[in-house]
């Protein structure tokens, strides 16, 4: 059975509107272009030496800029970077998926497709997947609180769990727990992220297809 599905929703837990997620609105085209470079460089420092690590000076020094003070001028503090660096890092993802799945509607094929073209961007853009995971597995910590994790899970998770309930509404996937499915899922394709780290020369392709199989058998509903 093959089963259409309507425009992905593209509201966050706490109700934000993810579809303009990095956008730089107000900024001049000097002051835009700095802060993608300063935002590629913090990219770099958080794949590199992960979040604890990551630190204006690092970003500075990546970057090539002269002052701690350049990062100051164009972001409140740490934490509106590292947001910053999220929005950047999910356009980037959904720009990637979005080509890779085109036109399609079918909603089984439309999950396998995410997830494979998931995988399929950590081979192609590790350094912006490797941060992810760090930004990530710090939202909502005490340190961190300004770092949504009502957000980070509306985009990371939320996505897949609203694919499995309109599957499973239209009868294409079995009568699963969707946030359990949907975590599961996200903590798959992470994996590949951490695996990648200690073997760089992991088959991503067989990976990928791999995983597909395993939802798939896990979802469907026949």
């Amino acid at each position: 059975m093959q089963v259409t599905t309507p425009p992905d929703d593209t509201s966050g837990a706490d109700g934000s509107d993810l579809s303009t997620f990095g956008a730089g609105a107000g900024l001049t085209p000097t002051e835009d272009v700095r802060r993608r470079q300063i935002v590629d460089a913090t990219i770099a420092v958080l794949a590199e030496l992960g979040y604890a690590k990551t630190s204006f000076a690092r970003i500075v020094e990546r970057a090539g800029l002269s002052s701690t003070r350049m990062v100051s001028y164009h972001f409140a503090g740490k934490n509106d970077l590292v947001q910053a660096t999220l929005g950047t890092i999910i356009d980037r993802q959904d720009a990637f998926v979005a080509e890779r799945l085109g036109d399609e509607k079918d909603l089984r094929r439309l999950l396998l497709g995410q997830l494979a073209a998931e995988v399929a961007f950590v081979a192609t853009h590790p350094r912006e997947s490797t941060a992810l995971v760090e930004i990530a597995s710090h939202a909502g910590t005490a340190d961190d609180a300004d770092i949504s994790p009502h957000v980070v899970y509306a985009v990371r998770v939320g996505r897949l769990e609203r694919q499995l309930v309109q599957g499973r509404r239209h009868g294409v996937f079995r009568d699963c727990d969707p946030k359990v499915m949907a975590l599961a899922m996200r903590q798959a394709v992470d994996g590949v992220t951490l695996r990648l780290r200690r073997e760089p020369d992991l088959d991503l392709d067989a990976y990928g297809r791999e995983l597909g199989e395993l939802f798939d058998r896990a979802v469907r509903a026949d």
